[in-house]
């Protein structure tokens, strides 16, 4: 069945990126001393899996709320209970049978969906067509995700997870970068 799931996906992208729906994140990044990029929004994917999500959720704890950074979440609805950051949250669910995602329709409003932000993190460690979609076509400098064998085509920062690596360890690297 998974072999199955990944042929589809894969012939899923080859046609989008055929067509030019998809292009690869090519954004050059540019690190500095005096690199002094202003970040004004960012949005945060938290994992769909209650495992995963259980260890973001504490990697990212001591995110701090201030006036010059606007957060947006994207939570599976099934945690949203749990969540306590502060910031604009956004309800994902995901349909058991077939695996596909459904967003939030408040977060597909013209105000949300087509905002600028600074920097884009995907927290899920397994590729999920349907939120790639979505972060492909957002705006956003710093597009942020862990390698898998499509993160190409969507993240200009990657990180890697190793079957030796603790996941907690790769979240709170990313959590720094918010420093």
């Amino acid at each position: 069945m998974y072999k199955y799931k990944s042929i589809i996906i894969k012939i899923k992208l080859f046609y989008l990126i055929l067509f030019g729906k998809i292009k690869k994140n090519n954004k050059i990044i540019k690190i500095s001393k005096n690199n002094s990029i202003k970040i004004e929004n960012i949005l945060i994917i938290f994992p769909i899996k209650e495992e995963d999500f259980r260890v973001a959720l504490y990697s990212f704890r001591n995110l701090e709320k201030t006036e010059s950074i606007h957060y947006y979440f994207l939570i599976n609805t099934i945690h949203k209970q749990h969540f306590h950051l502060g910031g604009y949250a956004f309800d994902v669910s995901q349909n058991i049978n077939n695996g596909k995602i459904k967003i939030d329709e408040t977060f597909y409003e013209h105000r949300i969906l087509n905002k600028k932000y600074d920097i884009v993190i995907d927290l899920n460690k397994e590729f999920i067509f349907d939120l790639s979609i979505i972060i492909n076509n957002l705006n956003a400098t710093y597009k942020v995700g862990i390698k898998n064998n499509f993160s190409d085509y969507f993240y200009n920062i990657q990180f890697n997870l190793n079957n030796e690596d603790i996941l907690e360890k790769i979240y709170n690297k990313i959590f720094l970068m918010l420093k």
